[in-house]
């Protein structure tokens, strides 16, 4: 017999404070070719692995074509190169006042902006010296992407090699960037942290951060600081999700109070929580993991001024699921709670078919 699990509401109100130059061309002087059917640029075939993304950055400006129309995929990155594509792909202002300490980078250096910008964001060391047309080796770009685009660095990890010492300045850096996918190793069980970066190979790890910082920012995954992990956060029956939403405040509307706003950070927590009580079999607002709700919210960051959770197991709609709540006083006080401003649902479904659910509520 299907059984029916409600676990009394909780609330509580908190406050916080809280290229070698000479070599390649401007993006602006780009050489417009007409290649045939079969090819991007000279020498990339559209067949070719990374033809995509080449063109992509190419295209954006990037990364430069060789004056005679070629790419050269497997030419050697150099750290100029590197700075331009990573400064650029990160979409920011390069207009600056800072001052740059490199004296082999003048203001005429076709990538001052882009160097200066990285150096002033702390992405590179603001030394006397950047060596702009040394190659680029695998070890650095793992450092600059990590700091570009935001990916946390821990020593919890699962990918590890065996061909530097547990002293190297960057294991933690290259560790967590393989955990994630963003570069991985020259084999299973090396990495080769001192060898060049190709031209193709740049393309590719910066598209592979791009991509990995848009999940973050799209709420698919979230770091978790106390598992020292990303975890993924990705929405499962949302069409219930908006359901639940839209019966909640038919319910507030009776009660001729304001509607509650879908929050799409709130909901990213409830799927945490969700996907928490399958993980860790429980059912319970108090999590053996990360405690009570309030303290959960905390954890990843979540600003509040009040926090509510209803949670409820084995039901399969979702007129079911709020009609149980409505008719449990204390889950019911916190559906008509007038503070509340905020709503976020998560639905997870264990191995055995079961949904768990989970209501979040807040004001800010």
């Amino acid at each position: 017999m299907l059984t029916t699990s409600l676990v009394v509401v909780l609330t509580s109100t908190l406050w916080f404070s809280k290229t070698e130059a000479s070599n390649v061309v401007e993006s602006s002087k780009q050489v417009s070719q007409s290649y045939s059917s079969t090819h991007y640029f000279k020498d990339v075939k559209k067949t070719f692995w990374a033809a995509e993304s080449i063109k992509s950055f190419v295209d954006k400006g990037f990364i430069q074509l060789y004056s005679d129309g070629s790419f050269k995929p497997n030419s050697i990155a150099t750290r100029e190169e590197a700075a331009c594509a990573i400064a650029r792909a990160m979409g920011i202002s390069l207009e600056s006042d800072f001052n740059l300490n490199a004296t082999d980078v003048p203001e005429t250096h076709p990538y001052y902006k882009e160097i200066r910008k990285l150096a002033e964001l702390g992405i590179i060391q603001n030394n006397s010296k950047f060596n702009p047309k040394e190659p680029l080796n695998r070890a650095h770009v793992s450092k600059m992407l990590a700091n570009a685009f935001e990916i946390e660095v821990d020593q919890k990890n699962t990918k590890t090699f065996k061909d530097y010492p547990s002293t190297f300045w960057a294991k933690d850096i290259i560790e967590s960037l393989a955990d994630v996918g963003v570069i991985n190793g020259t084999s299973t069980t090396t990495f080769s942290p001192n060898n060049p970066v190709s031209r193709v190979q740049l393309v590719e790890l910066t598209k592979r951060a791009m991509d990995f910082q848009d999940k973050v920012e799209n709420l698919e995954v979230a770091y978790d600081y106390l598992a020292k992990d990303y975890i993924s956060t990705t929405i499962t029956a949302e069409n219930w999700a908006k359901e639940v939403v839209s019966l909640v405040n038919v319910e507030r509307e009776k009660h001729s109070l304001a509607p509650l706003q879908s929050d799409e950070e709130l909901q990213q927590l409830a799927i945490i929580k969700a996907q928490d009580m399958i993980k860790r079999k429980y059912f319970d607002h108090d999590s053996p993991f990360y405690g009570l709700p309030w303290d959960m919210a905390t954890l990843f960051d979540y600003q509040y001024t009040s926090f509510g959770e209803n949670i409820a197991r084995n039901f399969n709609t979702p007129k079911e699921v709020v009609a149980a709540w409505m008719a449990s006083e204390k889950h019911r006080s916190n559906i008509l709670k007038q503070n509340y401003t905020n709503i976020g649902i998560g639905i997870k479904k264990d191995r055995n078919g079961k949904f768990y659910w989970v209501q979040l509520f807040s004001s800010k």
